[in-house]
């Protein structure tokens, strides 16, 4: 069975136009996102992304407005060796190896940021989110251009005598197994991060002194433990609104209060009208506020603080709570942009050994992976903006 070329000729003018116009219209509206966002160029996940919508649009959009040419115009010879082995290399090779990098990218920023301290110099801030965001197209610029581009003989009938294996291995197949295999490490490694705190000499048990939640807000709710509790000889009395009065018999407990910020500072207040036997404190009241340096984005991020004292010593871990939700979106589009690009590589390198029962079944097949491929630059974009406001 032969397929019908002018219903199929029809039929790739539509979707080379309307792919043409997702791609700039959902790769804009991304990248007009990222911007919006207030010191999106000291972010490397920010400029990543923004990294990666711009890749989207040089490296498809520049190959599927020469089809589209080709397809509008009845004169295919502008089509030269060289524009042919340009589009070539930017849409089936070079656009995958750069997204893929981006990816392992972003998880690495997602596995670090949660483990190093706060960078309080700006320059160097923005410094970092540029060269990181740049890795993958220098990395593109080195290894991939001159892997499929050097080995043409653009005199003679366009070959091109560099291995299909290698480079499809290369650009496409390696990249995708990276990014799936850091995003799956991701998900699955979790170090809470934790900071000492003052030594408090006690011979009781653990007590828990209060569980605190840092919300986006900067909302501090703080819980003390219920009234008439009293672990060992230490005996809590209610007083008044002001304050609540400890009395023991053993050593004296200093008691403090403490705030977490957003940048892990640790802040004592010690007691007023301090006597020997007897602890005076003030509770917060139920929501505190807490300001954030004006230089740095306050980020979308909740963390739970738990402060125990334990045998003397007072431990504060912190628990990212978005970094399982951000490792899962970048795993969910490490496997679409798997399951998107590896199909038209796999056709492309057995085509030769791959017995097709007719032509129409070839024609199906592999215009089907070649879109499948081309629509990876509108759906992945979908989901990152998503991803870009976790």
């Amino acid at each position: 069975m032969l397929p019908n070329t002018d219903e199929l000729l029809i039929a790739d003018k539509a979707l080379i136009v309307i792919f043409i116009l997702l791609i700039c219209l959902i790769n804009g509206a991304l990248i007009v996102t990222q911007v919006k966002k207030p010191m999106f160029y000291q972010s490397v996940k920010l400029m990543m992304i923004i990294s990666l919508a711009i890749g989207d649009i040089i490296f498809a959009l520049f190959p599927l407005v020469v089809l589209a040419r080709g397809f509008f115009e009845a004169d295919p010879t502008f089509m030269t060796c060289r524009l042919s082995t340009n589009i070539t290399t930017y849409m089936s090779y070079l656009i995958h190896f750069v997204y893929g990098l981006g990816l392992v990218v972003l998880a690495a920023e997602v596995f670090l940021r949660n483990r190093i301290q706060s960078i309080h110099d700006n320059n160097y801030k923005s410094l970092s989110a540029v060269g990181a965001s740049s890795v993958p197209w220098i990395l593109g610029l080195i290894i991939v251009l001159p892997l499929c581009m050097s080995n043409v003989n653009y005199e003679y009938f366009c070959i091109n005598t560099q291995s299909l294996d290698s480079m499809f291995g290369v650009s496409v197949f390696l990249p995708v197994s990276l990014s799936i295999v850091v995003s799956i490490v991701l998900n699955c490694v979790h170090f809470p991060t934790s900071q000492q705190g003052q030594v408090i000499s006690t011979n009781q048990q653990p007590i828990v002194v209060s569980q605190q939640t840092v919300t986006q807000q900067g909302v501090n709710s703080t819980q003390y433990p219920p009234q008439g509790y009293a672990p060992g000889n230490v005996h809590h009395f209610p007083t008044s609104q002001q304050g609540q009065v400890i009395s023991t018999n053993q050593q004296p407990i200093v008691g403090s209060q403490q705030a977490f910020t957003q940048q892990g500072n640790l802040t004592q207040y010690a007691p007023q009208g301090y006597a020997p036997g007897t602890v005076h404190y003030n509770p917060p009241s139920s929501s505190s506020y807490y300001s954030y340096p004006t230089n740095q984005q306050v980020m979308n991020q909740s963390s739970t603080v738990n402060i125990n004292l334990n045998q003397g010593v007072n431990t504060i871990q912190v628990t990212p709570m978005n970094q399982r939700a951000e490792g899962q979106r970048l795993l969910l589009i490490s496997i679409i942009f798997g399951l998107m690009v590896v199909p038209f590589a796999s056709v492309a390198l057995r085509a030769a050994y791959i017995v097709w029962p007719d032509l129409m079944t070839k024609t199906v097949v592999t215009q089907f992976v070649f879109w499948l491929m081309a629509a990876r630059s509108c759906l992945t974009p979908l989901i990152m903006i998503g991803y870009s406001n976790l």
